[in-house]
């Protein structure tokens, strides 16, 4: 379906970047772009506004997985608005996003020649284009925490912290490597160890995020841990949690739940 974005919204509106958001968080990109970019070049937007424009333009280009697009607008961002909230915020984590670039894709090459030449090397080379490193000499999990601690220290109650949450909880419930012989890591390697960690965390998610869909799945965890361990007066807790947070409704983990309940006052 065509429009015209002049019809709809002029950019100078106040509510064109309200706009613009709107259309983003309904995947609406192309509207989004549009409306975003003719803010920048709006004379009568403030400074505020269009950085804020220029920032939302590079966080789409790095979804879109754009990212040399998306670190021109945050670079230009800094440039133009160096005093601006969001040029703050950039220029802390333009090292990250630096290597976040390098991790996943390679950047668009600005010269149509330039990429031609690697598209031909890579043609012959055969070699691994991503970085390999050794980590079985590294503390696995305390290396995953301190990422997602830095997401709920920086980006405290927003969708970025709740997935850093369950991330979080994940690596400390931990996980075997493949093999007769495989390693243990987090909660599955060292259940006095983790257990506090993994209470701690999820009490401080539930805190934050109560209405997360993410929450039931890992009460069951937990009590299955305790259930693994033997301890059925803590895993018996954990289900009743489950029921209790479920309401009256039936769900898969309820069911779940209630059928653990039944083994466990057999001494099954």
């Amino acid at each position: 379906m065509s429009y015209v974005l002049a019809d709809m919204l002029p950019p100078q509106s106040s509510n064109a970047l309200r706009m613009a958001q709107d259309f983003y968080a309904h995947d609406l990109l192309a509207r989004a772009k549009e409306i975003l970019i003719q803010i920048t070049y709006d004379s009568s937007a403030s400074d505020d506004t269009k950085s804020e424009a220029l920032y939302l333009l590079g966080q789409i280009a790095f979804d879109e997985r754009h990212f040399k697009t998306a670190m021109d607008d945050w670079t230009k961002l800094q440039t133009t608005y160096p005093r601006s909230a969001r040029s703050k915020e950039v220029a802390d984590r333009m090292t990250q996003l630096r290597e976040v670039v390098a991790k996943f894709s390679d950047a668009k090459l600005s010269s149509i020649v330039a990429q031609s030449y690697v598209n031909n090397g890579d043609f012959w080379s055969d070699g691994e284009k991503t970085f390999m490193i050794d980590n079985s000499w590294l503390p696995s999990v305390e290396m995953a925490i301190e990422w997602y601690d830095k997401v709920l220290t920086e980006f405290p109650k927003t969708d970025g912290a709740e997935l850093a949450y369950a991330r979080k909880l994940f690596a400390l419930i931990g996980w075997k490597t493949p093999g007769q012989y495989g390693e243990r890591y987090g909660l599955k390697g060292n259940f006095d160890k983790y257990m506090p960690q993994v209470l701690q965390t999820f009490e401080a998610f539930e805190k934050d995020f109560p209405a997360s869909s993410y929450l039931q799945a890992f009460r069951f965890q937990i009590a299955q841990a305790y259930w693994v361990k033997e301890d059925s007066a803590n895993a018996t807790v954990w289900l009743n949690k489950i029921i209790t947070a479920g309401g009256r409704g039936d769900s898969f983990y309820t069911k779940l739940a209630n059928a653990r309940l039944q083994k466990l006052k057999h001494g099954e």
